[in-house]
């Protein structure tokens, strides 16, 4: 009896656990819904009260009316284009960062030069805008797509360093030892042993810095105008003194949810491998 109410226990307790799961998951994906709802639904079927969350007529005319302007598609390309090579940029630089970092363990600030590179990301983006805004027009580089690259890699640059950090630190000594032995330069160690092995850590930081460069305001609305706009800007522009246009800015929102969705399930399996292997210290 002992056993079977210990049974009993057991699959109320697995029941209960998928319930909380799921419950989780739904609150989860019901902004997404409803940002998906809204996008096909009438004005009238978006402001009726009570809200119609499944009983409305579908329209794709607010996809229409976005299609029909060609600033959408270039300002989707374009934010494409600064994350792609922003992100890329700031892997590979926070790679070879991590990877000094993590070789240099009897250097004696190493601890505070950690800590220091986490307190920079936590300084808010708008403490920056005043100097960076200085820099940029002096530079002449005010609305240009590769000082958009430059500053989105430089921004989340910290966070990748102590991202990529833990993962390198997983990387035995002992490789580069025996490649060192048998006559391999450094450039040779770091392309054949440290990039290969560090591939899992690099998918998942590449998610986070492409979700953080992917979402980035702040930057681009001070400092890009109509050349290097990027998609949270034109959406944002929806939103005026006099209106907002909830159908076409639900439909801009709804398509720009599927390029990185789909880059996070194109390296899920290096995403999951990277955060089981970065979350293990050796």
């Amino acid at each position: 009896m002992n056993f079977l109410t210990y049974l009993k226990h057991v699959r109320i307790g697995r029941v209960c656990s998928y319930i909380g799961l799921l419950g989780a998951v739904l609150v989860s994906l019901f902004p997404v819904y409803w940002t998906l709802s809204t996008s096909i639904k009438t004005r009238v079927s978006t402001f009726s009260i009570p809200p119609q969350f499944f009983d409305f007529t579908p329209t794709f005319k607010n996809y229409v009316q976005l299609f029909s302007s060609s600033d959408f598609l270039y300002v989707l390309s374009n934010t494409i284009l600064i994350t792609f090579f922003s992100t890329l940029l700031c892997v590979i630089v926070s790679t070879l960062a991590a990877y000094a970092l993590a070789r240099t363990k009897r250097f004696p600030s190493r601890v505070s030069l950690e800590v220091s590179l986490l307190l920079v990301r936590a300084v808010p983006t708008i403490v920056l805008m005043v100097p960076l805004f200085q820099i940029v027009s002096v530079l002449n580089l005010y609305d240009n797509r590769a000082a958009m690259i430059i500053l989105y890699a430089a921004v989340n640059l910290p966070f990748a360093v102590w991202l990529m950090t833990s993962f390198v630190e997983q990387i035995p000594v002992e490789l580069e030892e025996c490649a060192s032995v048998d006559g391999a330069s450094g450039f040779q160690i770091l392309s054949k042993i440290i990039f290969p092995l560090a591939v899992p850590g690099m998918a998942a930081t590449m998610i986070f810095v492409a979700l953080l460069a992917w979402n980035e305001f702040l930057i681009p609305v001070l400092l890009a105008g109509e050349t290097a706009k990027t998609l949270p800007v034109y959406i944002s522009g929806f939103i005026s003194a006099r209106n907002l246009d909830w159908g076409p800015m639900a439909a801009a929102s709804s398509l720009a949810i599927v390029p990185i969705a789909f880059f996070t399930v194109l390296i899920q399996r290096r995403l999951v491998s990277g955060l089981s292997s970065g979350a293990v210290k050796g």
